[in-house]
């Protein structure tokens, strides 16, 4: 099985348009859809926004439905050079707005003994790459960083930026994500649509006015992902 999470209905909605839904599974607060899309069985989910719907959500995916990959799919803000409608492949994923740093001798972003980034599986990062070859979609391979925040000044993440390089996008839900399916041992893959640049003028109307045409490319991009999981 394939488990899909978006956090938002605009992240989802062309999924269910494309997938056969087989039967659906209520945990808490949460509906799980479980069929198939191009015959590949998937199970599909609306996590919530923030960190804990998302570690909820991916705990109940994994154990509930023995996922094999977990996909985490929709939009983010994004890091000049960045641009609206990039899309961004997760190498590796960060928190932004974890400190430990005054009661504990380790660095800005880790909580505790769980890693600081979690790196996604090499081979599914290849995989990914030569997809948006294909689409001819610009895309950038870099890492991510999550908190509960939407953040509209790059003042925010200074200090995660001392410990993580690369930071391309910021959202709020892959690192909860990344972190349990590394507890687990499930491998994931995250993939972002840029909807908005961070320090920029009106950036919230932005991304309101172009989230939807965003997560078109992400979904196109998981639709032909699906296919190679396997090979």
């Amino acid at each position: 099985m394939i488990g899909i999470i978006g956090a938002i209905d605009k992240e989802l909605f062309l999924f269910f348009e494309e997938m056969t839904i087989e039967k659906t599974d209520i945990f808490g607060d949460k509906t799980f859809y479980i069929g198939k899309i191009k015959n590949h069985e998937v199970v599909v989910v609306k996590s919530g926004i923030g960190k804990v719907n998302a570690a909820i959500t991916t705990a109940i995916l994994i154990t509930q439905y023995k996922t094999r990959i977990v996909i985490n799919t929709g939009v983010a803000g994004g890091l000049k050079p960045a641009e609206i409608g990039d899309i961004i492949l997760a190498n590796g994923i960060a928190y932004f707005d974890v400190s430990l740093t005054e009661i504990d001798d380790v660095p800005y972003g880790k909580m505790g003994d769980d890693p600081l980034i979690i790196k996604m599986d090499q081979t599914f990062l290849k995989k990914g790459e030569a997809i948006f070859k294909k689409l001819n979609y610009h895309y950038r391979v870099g890492n991510l960083v999550s908190g509960d925040k939407f953040v509209t000044s790059s003042k925010d993440l200074r200090k995660i930026q001392r410990n993580v390089d690369n930071i391309v996008g910021v959202e709020m839900e892959g690192m909860a994500i990344a972190l349990t399916c590394h507890k687990f041992n499930v491998p994931f893959i995250s993939i972002r649509g840029i909807s908005d640049i961070i320090d920029s003028k009106n950036q919230g109307s932005i991304y309101h006015n172009v989230a939807d045409e965003v997560a078109k490319k992400t979904t196109e991009f998981t639709f032909k992902f699906i296919e190679v999981v396997d090979e």
